[in-house]
């Protein structure tokens, strides 16, 4: 399958690196290919550096792994019409930073996800991969086995399309529902953040634990 990943960035490249490993061709979308240099010579086969709009066009699923502030103005500048029918995953989070730790710019009652939704109507966007690090996306290995990736969005076939793509990179599954659930997913991103800035490490990643036996 042809995959389109919009950045250049470290969640970009390790994407990119991990759909490239599971046999599908990957074209990073970038306005800076001379960062992107070392990640095409050391991926080789399959891997591309396009425009945004070369690599919205490319791909049959497509990857927001761009600065979350820039995306909702990014996507509208490309066209909506690239993203039409396609499935988007969305990995970006509304951040900012000050002295009192990491915030959301935009929250309780709208999420990014839902504002790029709106931007990007006939496209299936997933919120997905915004809650762990960049280099735990793809075969994760935590002693308590394999961590949940959390995921939302409007389309049950993009979800099954997504879930499929994250099992297949080692992750369990949880469907939270709707795109407006990336209110919560957005916020969930904040509690990594914040628990990697207290400790000074960033080795972690989300688990539900359950029962054996089922709790009404």
């Amino acid at each position: 399958m042809k995959i389109g990943i919009l950045g250049s960035g470290n969640v970009a490249k390790h994407l990119g690196r991990g759909f490239l490993s599971r046999g599908h061709e990957v074209m990073l979308g970038t306005r800076e290919a001379a960062k992107l240099a070392e990640w095409i010579e050391g991926d080789g086969a399959g891997a591309r550096i396009g425009s945004f709009s070369e690599t919205a066009g490319f791909g049959e699923v497509l990857v927001l792994a761009t600065l979350g502030a820039i995306t909702p103005g990014l996507l509208a500048e490309i066209g909506p019409s690239l993203f039409t029918g396609k499935t988007v995953m969305d990995a970006t989070n509304p951040l900012r930073f000050d002295e009192s730790g990491p915030h959301l710019t935009i929250g309780f009652t709208d999420s990014l996800g839902e504002q790029i939704q709106r931007v990007i109507p006939d496209a299936q966007v997933v919120k997905v991969y915004n809650t762990v690090g960049a280099e735990f996306m793809i075969d994760p290995a935590f002693e308590g086995g394999p961590p949940d990736m959390f995921l939302a969005g409007d389309d049950e076939s993009a979800k099954k399309t997504v879930a499929g793509f994250v099992t297949g990179f080692g992750w369990n599954v949880v469907d939270l529902g709707g795109i407006e659930r990336s209110r919560e997913l957005e916020t969930l991103c904040i509690v990594w953040v914040q628990a990697g800035m207290r400790s000074g490490r960033w080795n972690h990643a989300f688990k539900f634990l359950r029962t054996a036996q089922s709790v009404r």
